[in-house]
This record gives structure tokens, sequence and C-alpha cells, in this order.
């Protein structure tokens, strides 16, 4: 072996060692761009990773600290490489272009036309980057067979450096013919798991057994005591209607009284002496009966006029700015006195969401103050007629008892509840709604 030999071998050597050595891709583009010169002379190096072709990036050429992506060099160089990639060339090969097709830009120096494809891989992990070396004279069977050689070094050193890529890695299993087989079958397999039907309806805390204060009296709301969710006793105060029209129907039937009681006092001084006094006498007391029972009426309704609290609880009523001044009819709704420690769950089933719903069925209740934590439930009862609710909805009102009424939600919070019915077959719960639209449109 000849000391040129020798001498090339010993700087092979030393180029391996630097590849182990680096620490980062940084150091392996400087080392093979500027090194691999003393093995095997050329004037050109571009040297860049390679993912994809259409993702390729020059990344270091040799003698220039910075590569300007914009050059008209670089750009050159970028269209060779990417051309040769669409050819899909794997070996280190040898190759010339016409002189015409190097010039970068007019008025500048063109590439020499003697070219060497460098594709370096990773064993492990495939391809790595590509170097593609420039120069005048022809390349060397040796040089080539040299070159060949380290572009394994050099792929097996990028990808050292790399770290496992999870979704790669994952691509590469989900290719596989084998594994496609299994995820269908087990796909089809689970088509037939069965699981419980549900759906999803608006969920709102009610008061259970309330104490609902309905208007007495025909009349105007003239004050409210009393705030929303304010704890009230018995015989406390929450409203008063307006007594103006009230106390004077009063006062009027008393005076009324008195005139008849007076009547009938002078009518029964006379009717010793007149029969026609004492024929009066009788009308007059059958009128002070009537005079009587309209002013215990009137008084009925002054007494009604405030209404006081049936039982002990707090106040479930809207803004007091949206009662005060309003007038109601007998029998109106106004507010609810309700036991905090007694609720139940209101909720609305869309229709076009509804499924067969049993008594006792499970329901999980996500409130939107607490969305993190699960409420249980049961069906107690449900309506068979859907009504309209909240933002024109028509929907179908199921009432649910909570499980664990330890510690129940505040009256009047609001949320989402998923109703669990009968089980069925995994298809079906994720086609049921494909399935109803081709029924209902199609008819078969």
């Amino acid at each position: 072996m000849s000391e040129d030999q020798l001498n090339r071998l010993s700087r092979i050597f030393s180029f391996e060692k630097k590849l182990r050595d680096a620490q980062s891709f940084v150091e392996i583009r400087y080392t093979v761009t500027n090194e691999l010169r003393s093995i095997a002379p050329f004037m050109y190096a571009f040297f860049g990773s390679w993912t994809k072709p259409n993702s390729f990036k020059i990344e270091a050429i040799s003698d220039i600290a910075v590569v300007e992506q914009t050059s008209a060099t670089t750009t050159l160089a970028q269209k060779i490489i990417r051309q040769k990639l669409q050819e899909g060339s794997p070996e280190t090969h040898p190759f010339s272009l016409s002189k015409d097709a190097l010039v970068p830009a007019k008025g500048e120096s063109p590439l020499p036309d003697q070219f060497l494809w460098v594709p370096c891989f990773s064993t492990q992990k495939g391809p790595q980057a590509v170097l593609l070396l420039v120069r005048d004279e022809s390349w060397t069977e040796q040089e080539i067979e040299y070159i060949r050689h380290l572009s394994n070094s050099v792929g097996h050193a990028m990808g050292s450096l790399k770290e496992n890529n999870f979704f790669e890695s994952a691509a590469k299993l989900i290719r596989k013919t084998w594994f496609q087989f299994f995820v269908v079958a087990g796909i089809v397999a689970s088509m037939f798991y069965p699981v419980s039907m549900s759906t999803i309806g608006q969920a709102e805390i009610a008061p259970k057994e309330p104490n609902i204060i309905n208007a007495p009296i025909d009349g105007v709301i003239k004050e409210v005591y009393v705030e929303n969710n304010d704890e009230v006793n018995l015989e406390t105060p929450l409203l008063e209607f307006e007594k103006t029209q009230l106390q004077n129907d009063y006062d009027l039937a008393f005076q009324e009284l008195q005139v008849i009681e007076t009547e009938l006092l002078q009518a029964r001084q006379s009717s010793f002496q007149s029969k026609e006094d004492k024929a009066l006498v009788s009308q007059l007391e059958s009128k002070i009966k009537l005079a009587q029972e309209t002013l215990n009426y009137q008084k009925i309704l002054l007494d009604r006029s405030t209404i006081y609290s049936p039982a002990e609880g707090v106040a479930v009523l809207q803004d007091k700015s949206l009662i005060i001044g309003k007038p109601y009819n007998i029998g109106e709704n106004i507010m609810v006195v309700a036991n905090p420690s007694l609720v139940e769950v209101n909720i609305f089933m869309p229709v076009k969401d509804s499924i067969t719903i049993k008594k006792d069925a499970n329901i999980n209740v996500f409130l939107d103050s607490d969305p993190m934590n699960v409420i249980k439930a049961k069906v107690t009862k449900f309506s068979y007629e859907p009504e309209i609710v909240t933002q024109n909805l028509l929907a179908y009102r199921v009432t649910a008892e909570l499980i664990d009424n330890d510690t129940p939600p505040r009256i009047g919070l609001r949320g989402t509840a998923k109703i669990f019915g009968e089980e069925v077959k995994l298809f079906f719960f994720l086609f049921r709604k494909p399935i109803i639209f081709v029924r209902q449109t199609l008819g078969l």
C-alpha cells in the first residue's frame, strides 16, 4: 500500500472520529462540508437534511458560515438536488450537466459540471441527508468508493442525534398489513358491544314540594319585603298589594252598616205605634246581615293584601323591580318559598334526541358552576307530551331525584344532564341518527 493511500486512510479514520464526537447537527454539517475535502477534493459542497423531496433544504455550504437561501447559487443547487430526489437516486454516483444549465444568474460564474450525488442513510432511521459535491475534474472510482463508505457514517451520525419520533414509529406501524387487519377486525367486533343508550338535555335544580305563593286577590304589588334566595320563617311578611281601593271599599261597607243599624234602631222604637215600622224591622235586620257579610268580605280582602310566608325556607322570585307595580289576577304565581334541602332536577330532553326512558333510569348531571364533578340522579317521572321551553325548543320534561342528597346544590343552578336508557349495540348507538334520517326520509 502506497504512502498516499495510507495518508488517505488516516484522514478517513480521523473524519469518522469527528463524526462520532459531534455533539450537534451544526458540527456534523461543518465536518462534512469542510473536512471531507482532504479525502476527495472538490470545489463546492452542498449539504442538507432529507426527509421529503418537497421539504428539502440546503443547510450548509463549504467555506460559507451562513447559508443565504435566496442567493442564485444556492437556488440552483437546491433545484438540482430536488430534481435528483424526484428521480429517486438512492446510490452514490457521479453525473454531469451542460454548462448552460449551470449558470446561476446573468453575470455570475457557472458551477463546475462534474457532480457527485451522495445520499446519506441511517440503517435504523432511514434517509437523513444529501451531499452534493461539485468540481471540474471527473470523479475516480476510488474516490467514489471512499465517499460511499463515509456517507453511511454521516447518516449514522445524524440518526444518532435524532430522538425517536413517536409519530413516525406509529405511522410505520399503521402501514403494516397485519396491524391494519387487526384494527379493522377490532372495530367490527366492537360494533356488537352492548352499551347504554343515552341522550343529553338541559338541566335545572328546582325545589321539591315547594310552597307556591299565588295572588289571593286582584291587585297591584305595592312592596316586596324579601330578595331572591333570602331565608324566611313562618309568618314572615313577603309582599303587600296596593290597599287604597280595598281600604275605601271597607270604609264604605262599614259606613253603610252603621246607617242601616241606625235605621233599625229608629224602626224598633216606632214599631210599638206603627204596624208599617214593625214590618220594616225585619227588612232592616236582613239588610244588616248582608251589610255585615259585605264588611267581613272587605276585611278578608284587606287582610289578604299582605302575604306572609306559609313555611320556613328560602324565597325564590324574580327581580323585585319586575314584580313591584305589576297587576296580578287571583291565582297567578308570584313567587315560591322552598326548602333548600329538598331539591330535584328538571331536565328538558329535545324531541329530536329523545330515547325510551324508564322510571329509575340513571342520570349524570353536570352543573355549569361545577363541571368537573358529576351528580348522580334517577328518573322519578316524565311527560308523555312535549312542551315549548326556552329558546323555542320542543322538549319532554323529565324529573329526577338526587341519589346523594347530603349536600344538595343551590336551587336555580343550571347545567347539562345525560340520561341513560336501555342497552343497544355500539353500532346502533353510533349510527342512530343516520338510521333515523334514512328511515324517515326514504322510508327504508
